[in-house]
C-alpha cells in the first residue's frame, strides 16, 4: 500500500512539547507537536511510546541544522506529516483523527494538510544540512563557553549541586537515563559482578526496574515516575532546570520525603556531578547522547551543560553501549579452574598427613593406576 492510500486513525494527543507529550502517549495515539528542527533525543521519546503517527505543525527538518529526528520516527515506523500548520494545534485532546495520505481530518473535515515525510528525502535533507554543521558547532560551543563563565563555581567546584546520602566514594555508579532502552550490552553482567550504585534520571528509574536494576537514588522530574520506583529509592531528589513545581507537587502529594535541587542543567548532568563529585570510582552512563550532532541538536542550556559535564567528568564517565567491548569478568575461566585445582592439591596434602588419609589416597591411586594399565 502506498501512503496516499493508507488511513491511520487515533486519539489525537497535542503538545508543542514532544517530551512532555510522551509522557501521556499511549500506543495507537496520533501525536500532534510544534517542533522546529525536531532533535533526536525528543524523536526517540516519542518513538518509545509508539504512537500511530506523529503530526508535527512546524518543519521537523528546517535545514539549518542536520537534524534526525524524524529519521529516527521513520526508521522506527512511525509516519510523520510535517508542516501541517497552525490549524492543527485547533483538535481537541482526545478527539479521533484520520491521517489520509497527508491530510488530517475530523469528522471527515479537513483540518490540516502537511507533507509526508520518507527516509530518503530526509536523509537528503540530513546530508544537506550537514554541509554546514561547523557554523552551528562554533555557536553551540559558544553558549558552552557562556554557560561555564555563568555557572563556573556548579560546573567545576559543585557548588549547587545535591549531597548524595548514600555511600559512593570509590565504588561504582550507573546513571540511567529516560533514554536507556535496557539492551545495552554488558551492563547487566556490570551490575551483577560490580553491584554499583544506580542513579536514575526521571523516568529511567522506571527503565531501569523493568531491566533488573534497582534504583538506590531518583534525580529530576518525577511527575511520572512510578510510585513504587520512588518509594524503593533511598533518595529522591526533586530537579527541574525550567523551575516547573511538577515534581514537587507529586512529592508531596504521596507524602513522599526528597530533597531539592535547582541547578540550571539537565537532570542527567546533575546526576553526574554529583556522583563525580562524591567520588565515584567510575560513572556508567545507560542511555547516554548519540555524539556531537546529539549536542549540538539541543540548542538549551541542557545541550551545553551536557557537553561540558563531560568534559568535567572525563576520565570516570563511561557509555554503557561500550560495556560489552572493554568491560570483562573479574575473574577469567583459567582463573577459575586453576583456583580449584589448587584447593584440591590442598585438600589431597592435607588428608595424606593423616593415617587415614594416607591409605586411601595411596589406594585410590592404585586403584587408578591398574583401571589405566589394564592387565599389564
Amino acid at each position: 500500500m502506498t501512503a496516499a492510500t493508507t488511513t491511520i486513525t487515533g486519539p489525537a494527543r497535542v503538545d508543542s512539547s514532544p517530551l512532555e507529550l510522551s509522557r501521556r502517549l499511549q500506543p495507537g495515539d496520533i501525536a500532534i507537536i510544534d517542533v522546529l528542527d525536531l532533535d533526536r533525543r525528543a524523536a526517540s521519546a516519542l518513538a518509545a511510546r509508539r504512537p500511530a503517527a506523529v503530526v508535527n505543525v512546524r518543519r521537523s527538518l528546517s535545514g539549518r541544522l542536520p537534524t534526525t529526528g524524524a529519521l529516527v520516527l521513520l526508521e522506527a515506523a512511525i509516519p510523520v506529516i510535517d508542516a501541517a500548520g497552525e490549524a492543527v494545534l485547533g483538535v481537541r485532546d482526545g478527539a479521533r483523527v484520520a491521517l489520509e495520505g497527508a491530510l488530517v481530518t475530523v469528522d471527515g473535515d479537513v483540518v490540516a494538510a502537511g507533507e509526508l515525510l520518507t527516509v530518503e528525502d530526509v536523509e537528503r535533507r540530513v546530508r544537506e544540512a550537514g554541509e554546514d554543521l561547523h557554523v552551528h558547532v562554533a555557536s553551540f560551543t559558544a553558549n558552552a563557553l557562556d554557560l561555564l563563565d555563568r555557572d563556573a563555581g556548579l560546573l567545576l567546584d559543585g557548588v549547587g549541586l545535591p549531597q548524595l546520602r548514600l555511600p559512593v566514594d570509590g565504588r561504582p555508579v550507573v546513571v540511567v537515563t529516560p533514554r536507556f532502552s535496557g539492551t545495552d550490552p554488558g551492563l547487566a553482567r556490570f551490575a551483577r559482578e560490580r553491584r554499583p550504585v544506580v542513579i536514575a534520571v526521571g523516568e529511567g528509574a522506571d527503565a531501569a526496574r523493568a531491566a533488573g536494576l534497582v534504583p538506590r537514588i531518583v534525580v529530576g522530574d518525577i511527575d511520572a515516575v512510578s510510585e513504587d520506583a520512588l518509594r524503593g529509592a533511598g533518595q529522591v531528589i526533586v530537579h527541574d532546570p525550567e523551575g516547573r513545581d511538577a515534581g514537587r507537587s507529586r512529592a508531596q502529594a504521596i507524602g513522599l520525603s526528597h530533597d531539592a535541587c535547582d541547578a540550571v542543567i539537565g537532570s542527567e548532568d546533575v546526576a553526574v556531578l554529583a556522583a563525580h563529585a562524591s567520588g565515584a570510582s567510575v560513572v556508567v552512563v545507560a542511555g547516554a547522547r548519540d555524539g556531537l550532532l546529539d549536542y549540538v541538536e539541543d540548542r538549551t542550556v541542557a545541550g551545553a551543560g551536557a557537553l561540558l559535564t563531560r568534559l568535567v567528568a572525563t576520565g570516570v564517565v563511561v557509555d554503557a553501549r561500550v560495556l560489552g567491548t572493554v568491560y570483562r569478568h573479574r575473574y577469567s575461566a583459567w582463573m577459575a579452574w586453576g583456583a580449584l585445582g589448587l584447593a584440591v592439591v590442598a585438600v589431597a596434602l592435607a588428608a595424606w598427613g593423616t593415617p587415614e588419609g594416607h591409605d586411601a589416597i595411596a589406594g585410590a591411586w592404585d586403584w587408578l593406576t591398574a583401571t589405566l594399565g589394564g592387565d599389564r
